[in-house]
């Protein structure tokens, strides 16, 4: 009887290690977070990055927020009566299997209060629908990385 019974628990082992093979429990990736040097004596400035949606659904971000930001807005620019403007977003989406891309000169992370760190970084957290949340490091750079 005792054979039966490690057997089968050998047997489920194995049955759970493989169907766990190849499968990633991560939703979302990050890549080439950064935040824009704010000026001097300036408290407000922009931040971009990658962020790879490796599910098969739609992913709405809701909102941001960090420890060392007194708040953050997502944003786009837009080109009107041929000036560049920005407008608030409410929500930003990441298509199924896709790369939502905020960059400068179209969709973008508004950071206003920023408070001085002393690494060259923020964390940020961002928030979605159905209770996902994830984290983010931000490297702080006078521009775009190469």
């Amino acid at each position: 009887m005792k054979v039966i019974d490690i057997r089968w628990l050998t047997t489920s082992i194995l049955v759970i290690f493989i169907a766990s093979c190849g499968q990633s429990t991560t939703k979302i990736s990050v890549d080439g977070a950064w935040v824009r040097t704010p000026l001097p004596s300036k408290t407000t400035t922009a931040a971009y990055v990658r962020l790879k949606n490796h599910t098969n659904d739609t992913i709405t971000l809701t909102s941001a927020d960090s420890e060392t930001i007194g708040a953050i807005e997502f944003h786009k620019s837009v080109l009107r009566e041929g000036r560049h403007r920005m407008v608030k977003l409410d929500n930003l989406e990441i298509p199924p299997k896709d790369i939502l891309k905020l960059e400068p000169g179209g969709l973008h992370l508004m950071l206003f209060r920023i408070k001085e760190v002393d690494e060259d970084k923020h964390v940020i957290n961002f928030h979605a629908e159905s209770d996902l949340t994830f984290q983010a490091t931000f490297e702080i750079l006078d521009d775009a990385p190469e």
